[in-house]
């Protein structure tokens, strides 16, 4: 006679290790591996048009998903409808259908935060759901930005500070 109980507890118990193999690397790779490669030519780029503007600006990321986090290849400017010191309106990045590359969006706080505002939050969402755009940057200083996926965003505890992406320039 078979023993049938031993055969699911066996089953029953490598389905929980799997969960848990799967969970902490998820985890690892989501929280602490996840890194953004930025090319030194982009980063001088970002770098630049902080400086010469005074208004809030922003820029298309493209590039792709890697198993470490994310490599940026370039950026463009999408079509701006209106700017202010604090906000700007413009066209949203995934609409652009020339590019099937673009990985998230690139703005700037004047003299600010590396952090999401309000409205920034609201329309990261928008391009999360509506284009699939994974990525977020802020950048408050001179080589100094928050990147932010949804991931991390929906984490609990989140804080900007602490659960900002590592980046590299390359």
């Amino acid at each position: 006679m078979k023993n049938k109980n031993g055969n699911k507890i066996s089953i029953a118990t490598i389905l929980i290790i799997l969960f848990f193999i799967s969970s902490y690397v998820t985890g690892r790779a989501v929280f602490q591996e996840r890194v953004v490669e930025i090319p030194q030519n982009i980063m001088t780029d970002f770098n630049n048009i902080y400086e010469n503007n005074q208004e809030e600006t922003t820029r298309c990321v493209r590039g792709e998903k890697t198993l470490e986090g994310w490599k940026i290849s370039n950026i463009y400017e999408p079509t701006i409808i209106s700017t202010q010191v604090n906000t700007m309106k413009y066209e949203a990045c995934g609409s652009d259908h020339r590019y099937a590359d673009v990985i998230g969006t690139w703005h700037m706080h004047p003299r600010g935060l590396c952090e999401l505002s309000d409205s920034d939050m609201f329309s990261f969402g928008g391009d999360y759901y509506q284009y699939g755009l994974e990525l977020t940057i802020v950048q408050c200083s001179i080589n100094k930005m928050g990147i932010f996926s949804k991931d991390i965003i929906f984490a609990e505890g989140y804080t900007f500070e602490q659960d900002s992406m590592k980046y590299k320039i390359i």
